[in-house]
Parts: C-alpha cells; sequence; structure tokens
C-alpha cells in the first residue's frame, strides 16, 4: 500500500458495539445511513471478509470488489474478487485514491491499524448482536465531521455519524 491510499473503514454500531447478528444488521434499515455510506463509498473499491459478502444485504461497489477468505475454491459473484489476505487487497488497491474496508468484526480487527479515516454511525440504542465493531483508540483520531439524526429524520432511532481522521 502506498502513502497516497486513503484506507477508510465504514460501519454502523449499536451502544454496545454490536454490528450484526446472524449476519444480518440487528436492526432496521437507517435511511440516513445508507444515504452517508452510498454518498462516501460512490466510485470507491470495497474490502469485505466473506461473512460479509455471503449477508443476504450486502454492500459493494460498481467498481470493484475484494473478498477476504482462506477458502481457496470460494467462488464469487461478477464483479468481486477471491483474495487470501487483507493485504493481498490493500495491494491490489495500491493505486487507488480511497478504498473501503466493510468488515466484518475480524476484517475490521486487522484493519484498524491501517485505517487513515474511519466513517462510524452511532445507533443510540442497544441491540443483541454476534458481530461487533472493536474498540480502537480513538486518541489517535480527531473527529473531523459529525452528522446528528433524530428518530424521524429519516431514520428510525436516533444516530450520530462521525468521521474520524488518523492525527
Amino acid at each position: 500500500m502506498t502513502k497516497q491510499t486513503t484506507i477508510s473503514l465504514i460501519a454502523a454500531m449499536s451502544k454496545n458495539r454490536a454490528i450484526g447478528l446472524n449476519n444480518a444488521l440487528p436492526w432496521n434499515p437507517i435511511p440516513a445511513d445508507w444515504d452517508n455510506l452510498k454518498e462516501v463509498t460512490k466510485d470507491k473499491k470495497m474490502i469485505m471478509g466473506r461473512k460479509s459478502y455471503d449477508n443476504p444485504h450486502r454492500i459493494w461497489s460498481e467498481i470493484e470488489n475484494y473478498v477476504i477468505t482462506r477458502q481457496a475454491d470460494y467462488v464469487v459473484d461478477a464483479g468481486f474478487e477471491v483474495v487470501s489476505s487483507l493485504e493481498e487487497a490493500f495491494e491490489k488497491c495500491k493505486f487507488e485514491e480511497e478504498v473501503f474496508v466493510l468488515g466484518g468484526e475480524e476484517i475490521f480487527k486487522l484493519s484498524i491499524p491501517f485505517a487513515d479515516r474511519i466513517y462510524l454511525t452511532l445507533v443510540h440504542e442497544t441491540f443483541e448482536g454476534d458481530a461487533f465493531f472493536p474498540a480502537f483508540n480513538k486518541n489517535d483520531f480527531n473527529i473531523t465531521e459529525r452528522k446528528e439524526f433524530l428518530k424521524g429524520q429519516n431514520t428510525p432511532y436516533n444516530i450520530s455519524i462521525l468521521t474520524y481522521e488518523r492525527k
């Protein structure tokens, strides 16, 4: 990965850090969050783990997508490419301006040390989950943008959409 590529993580988590339950989001759809995701990821390549790829509501890029899995014979749809590691995915994106890591939990854990930016939606409620966004050292980042949405403002929950930039 060259210095020119910005590595961005994008996720939504609840108060208890839940990001998933039974390979789906643990909450009802949040249009304000989806609108933000579409806006910031437009025309960017995406990296995801196999479980995120297998999600029936998966997110993907019209440009190119990388699925990290240890399964050498794993078959993916057109527009997706299997890679064996996060490093291999980063290498394939080394000439991009920005690339997005979409998760899940294990991929986020591996990616945080490389993250230049984190787009994190905070859903201000607690949900049951079996996948969680990992804790990270917030002292390593500055919040450069914050958008607040109250329940009923294109969202069924109170949410905050934060952009963290590495110091």
